[in-house]
């Protein structure tokens, strides 16, 4: 894993968890992707996504569109999957999917206190996942992760390039508001964020049934 391990009562945070050419390759094409971005939904309980720009205001990328990049955090979250379970002091459970999206928050954008599972398909989410980047110099401020319930008072995780968070994914949270000046999109927030979904008996149950993978 990452040399450098925070650990405090909310979240478990490592930095420089890239090497610095895959950081500055990631930075690059969420840059060329601009184009791309579409303004981020909110998740209801029935798993259907909703705009509402009042509760969360952002750009995302799905994963089609940084294929690469989404294989590369998905496989060392996997290879890495058991020490962050445990160092969470999360109940251990089967890994199914590894859901991502690619995010940006510019000037004035958010996202107000939510959780990332409940009930409906969402009550599989388990862990939550950040990974940051930007550019270099940093030209944006804000865009912290709060931990509104963490105790004995709010823990505030600043959003430092290179640096990934995990985090149980029923904990109330937010992202401050961020603050661009140039308003460039360049110069804003990114992320890699998902979560670690709890594999479900319908995947078991397909892959019991699929045929043997030729070798």
């Amino acid at each position: 894993m990452a040399d450098t391990l925070i650990e405090n009562n909310s979240c478990l945070i490592y930095i420089d968890y890239f090497d610095l050419e895959t950081n500055a390759r990631l930075f690059a094409h969420a840059i060329a992707k601009q184009a791309d971005f579409t303004h981020t939904m909110t998740v209801g309980l029935d798993g259907e996504g909703a705009l509402n720009e009042n509760y969360r205001h952002s750009l995302s990328l799905p994963p089609k569109d940084f294929k690469e990049f989404y294989k590369i955090l998905a496989q060392k979250i996997r290879s890495e999957f058991e020490q962050i379970v445990e160092k969470l002091g999360i109940e251990p459970f089967e890994l199914g999917a590894v859901e991502m999206h690619l995010t940006s928050h510019n000037n004035g954008e958010f996202y107000k206190p939510h959780i990332d599972n409940g009930k409906g398909t969402l009550k599989n989410r388990v862990i939550t996942f950040v990974y940051y980047f930007h550019s270099i110099p940093r030209k944006f401020e804000g865009g912290q992760l709060l931990f509104l319930r963490n105790k004995p008072k709010p823990l505030i995780v600043p959003p430092d390039n290179n640096s990934i968070v995990f985090f149980d994914s029923s904990l109330l949270h937010a992202v401050h508001p961020v603050s661009c000046p140039s308003q460039e999109f360049a110069d804003g927030r990114f992320t890699l964020n998902g979560w670690l979904w709890r594999k479900v008996e319908e995947e078991k149950q397909a892959e019991d049934s699929s045929p043997p993978a030729a070798q």
